[in-house]
């Protein structure tokens, strides 16, 4: 035997596992070209389970001094008392002040939180905010506050509605992400957004 008739089983050997070990990649190439071509056939695929629900957004428009108004209802849908509480995120957090920052609803019952947004003296026209409003509840949820300074205030009242129930309908998805029923208990000053 000459040394390239030798080496052909080898190479033959090493193809073959080279093969094998790229299938795996080749699955998962596969796997997720199959969920995007469902996403743009019209099967979406949902935001992870700990991603708060976006509940609606509030454009306001204030002259600097003013103020603004975020009236929140919230329902418990459910069977049981639910604790809900509300925080605000970001640079428009400090603007901010709630009434309540915490209810207890019992079943089946409704309130609102009042969320005002005040915005300073010293603001320049022209500048713009946004940021969410933390709702949570049985579930989590957020309302985006877009925020302009104007010469004039035109829009400084918004009204949202949050049906705050626990997801018990089972999808295909919640094979590959977590079950979806009310929140578990959490210490007092956390959003209950997940950090990374």
């Amino acid at each position: 035997m000459n040394a390239s008739t030798e080496k052909l089983p080898t190479l033959s050997l090493g193809t073959s596992i080279a093969k094998l070990l790229e299938m795996p990649t080749q699955f998962a190439a596969a796997v997720v070209g199959g969920a995007l071509e469902r996403t743009s056939s019209g099967c979406t695929i949902p935001p992870p389970c700990w991603e708060p629900k976006h509940a609606g957004t509030c454009n306001l428009m204030l002259v600097p001094g003013n103020k603004a108004l975020i009236r929140i209802h919230v329902m418990n849908c459910g069977w049981s008392r639910q604790v809900v509480s509300v925080t605000a995120l970001g640079k428009l957090a400090g603007w901010i002040t709630f009434s309540p920052t915490t209810l207890l609803l019992d079943p089946q019952e409704r309130a609102t939180l009042l969320v005002a947004v005040q915005a300073p003296e010293w603001a320049k026209v022209g500048e713009r905010l946004s940021g969410p409003v933390i709702i949570r509840g049985c579930r989590n949820h957020f309302v985006r506050v877009e925020l302009v300074l104007g010469e004039c205030t035109s829009n400084s009242c918004c009204d949202i509605t949050i049906d705050d129930c626990a997801e018990n309908v089972h999808h295909w998805y919640d094979h590959f992400y977590c079950p979806r029923p009310c929140n578990a208990p959490r210490p007092s000053g956390t959003t209950g957004v997940r950090d990374g």
